[in-house]
């Protein structure tokens, strides 16, 4: 194990219990936690498990709750529990529901199945009985179907709702229409109870039907029912789980967002509420809706409270008239990591720099030397030679630099280019492959890049410094025989190494080498990381690529999200957007 060297747990018992009470527990990476991890893992039903155990009972109910839930964490990686298992279900009368959920949540983690059935059986308390169905692995229990028939006439609706949407994910097409209408009947009892504090999910019933929509994909019956629950005419709660739907559908489906951003535009012509609020975010989670809802979005910016999400969504685009806005939440000091996205994609997109650059120096200036700040940084970077009016401070954070400052402004500096020639004598100073890099980009003389590679071996491996260098130099002047050696020593070794030589590799050898490029750069071609840098190599080889255009045609015509795991659904839903509009525009250019 990494980091301190874990607590005893003998003697003194005061670390666990003060973790406990203040919840640090519950926090990922803290020290406590990691010990209690650490010691259940060496000893299942040791000391640790047995004291922690002690605190299930105790009167003080924030403590029965975070113990609860840091059992469930634990439970997740130790199935078939006998000890936690005991404890479960000896809790499953508590007093405080959050208790309940969270105790009928582990019995099913932990118990064998039939005995979790039992208790679902036996138990009369609503909410105990809706969360043992909810935690209920269905597929794993001997003659489930059986059970959940008979829960479709439970007389707590949330369990109904879960018995219909559990069934409604393997039925047949001729079963779906009565299914459909008994969870929309349940829907409105649900609101509240689905999703509340100590459930296994925090998905609502409208999240949860949309769910198995999805599997069934069921894609227009989803857009429907979405727009039905949003309409005017309904709850509040049940149109924001209609909005819910939407969301849930345009991260499955790529014509989604097509379909649903009409209703979501109409819904931010309404009076302030919940709902507008939702409906706004929707829009915002997807470039596509985001482009089709632009003017709406516009009509937003100057809102208090939504024009952040609107000025951030319409950035996302490259829409400019986002800009002045984007540069004052820079100043703001707004930690929303869209607003990165925002600007790069603004700058892509051709915007004027003058106020986010601004912002940027304004920042820059404002902080000691010694910082690194990540947000003008990330915004000279985007804007490259059009920040160039920031190279004074970017020569300040040089001449002043601590830890990884020189790093990030060397590197910005060379984005910049040319303009930033008033740094190239303080550039010289710094011995390292990047100040190389940048004086060759700032200056076009290729002497630092080339002493460095020289002094390297001529057969390489796994070097992305010397993949940029090599790259640079094919396009100031070309390679020598040598660096080419070393050119095609990195391209050898299997990886993404080779995708970050391949431009190199083009600019040099040229039609000879396609046969090769295609190749490997098909393996990156859907990648979410890879894939933008693979299509600028494509593009670049024009008619020579064109034998990859099957792929990209099959890849451009799924109904389908690609399914990239990046940090959260809507990132993912947007890197799929992304990458789309990058084949699209890559297949153009080499189709010609």
């Amino acid at each position: 194990m990494n980091g301190p060297a874990p607590v005893s747990p003998l003697g003194d018992w005061g670390w666990l219990e003060s973790g406990i009470v203040s919840g640090e527990v519950l926090a990922p990476g803290s020290e406590v936690r990691t010990h209690i991890f650490y010691w259940v893992r060496a000893d299942r039903d040791g000391l640790v498990t047995r004291r922690l155990l002690t605190f299930t009972t105790d009167h003080r109910l924030p403590v029965r709750r975070t113990v609860f839930e840091l059992l469930n964490d634990l439970s997740s990686q130790s199935p078939s529990w006998p000890l936690l298992a005991d404890a479960a279900e000896s809790a499953l009368t508590d007093e405080d529901p959050q208790v309940r959920r969270s105790t009928a949540t582990l019995l099913v983690r932990t118990a064998e199945l039939d005995r979790a059935v039992a208790a679902l059986n036996a138990s009369t308390d609503p909410i105990v009985r809706t969360a043992l169905v909810d935690a209920m692995p269905w597929q794993k229990v001997p003659r489930h179907r059986t059970i959940v028939e008979r829960l479709r006439s439970d007389p707590v609706p949330a369990t109904r709702l879960l018995a219909n949407v559990a069934l409604l994910s393997g039925a047949s097409p001729a079963a779906w229409p009565a299914l459909d209408a008994a969870i929309r009947a349940d829907l409105e009892a649900t609101i509240g109870v689905l999703g509340a504090p100590g459930s296994r999910l925090s998905w609502t019933a409208g999240q949860r039907w949309a769910q198995a929509l999805i599997g069934l994909d069921r894609e227009e019956d989803c857009c429907a029912w979405a727009e039905r629950l949003a309409n005017p005419t309904e709850k509040s709660e049940v149109r924001h789980d209609g909005v819910r739907m939407a969301i849930a559908a345009m991260r499955a489906w790529r014509t989604a967002p097509g379909r649903l951003t009409p209703m979501l535009t109409s819904i931010l012509n309404e009076p302030p509420s919940d709902v507008r609020s939702a409906a706004l975010r929707a829009l915002a989670a997807s470039l596509t809706a985001s482009r089709l809802a632009a003017d709406d979005l516009a009509a937003m910016l100057d809102h208090p409270e939504l024009g952040a999400v609107a000025a951030t969504a319409l950035g996302r685009v490259g829409d400019h008239r986002a800009v002045p806005h984007l540069a004052r939440l820079m100043l703001s000091g707004s930690d929303d990591p869209g607003l990165v996205d925002a600007l790069r994609a603004v700058a892509r997109a051709g915007a004027d720099p003058r106020a986010p650059v601004a912002a940027a120096r304004q920042i820059l200036a404002a902080l000691p030397d010694s910082c690194a700040p990540d947000l003008p940084m990330w915004v000279l970077a985007a804007f490259g030679p059009a920040a160039a009016a920031a190279v004074p401070e970017l020569i300040a954070r040089l001449e002043g630099a601590e830890n990884d400052t020189p790093d990030r402004a060397i590197s910005v500096l060379g984005g910049i280019g040319p303009a930033a020639a008033p740094a190239a004598e303080l550039l010289r100073q710094y011995p390292t492959p990047g100040a190389a890099l940048a004086l060759l980009k700032i200056t076009s003389d290729r002497t630092a890049v080339e002493r460095y590679l020289a002094g390297r071996p001529e057969e390489l491996r796994r070097s992305r410094i010397s993949s940029m260098l090599l790259t640079c130099l094919a396009e100031h002047g070309g390679l020598t025989d040598r660096q080419h050696r070393q050119l095609r020593s990195l391209f050898r070794t299997p990886g993404s190494g080779q995708l970050e030589t391949a431009g190199a590799l083009w600019l040099h050898e040229g039609p000879a080498v396609a046969a090769e490029l295609l190749e490997v750069l098909r393996e990156y071609l859907f990648d979410d990381y890879h894939a933008s840098k693979a299509l600028r190599v494509l593009t670049a080889m024009g008619a020579h690529a064109r034998p990859i255009l099957d792929r990209l045609d099959e890849f451009v015509a799924s109904r389908h999200r690609a399914g990239f795991y990046v940090s959260d659904p809507d990132s993912e839903m947007r890197a799929d957007e992304t990458l789309v509009d990058a084949v699209i525009a890559a297949r153009e250019r080499i189709a010609g």
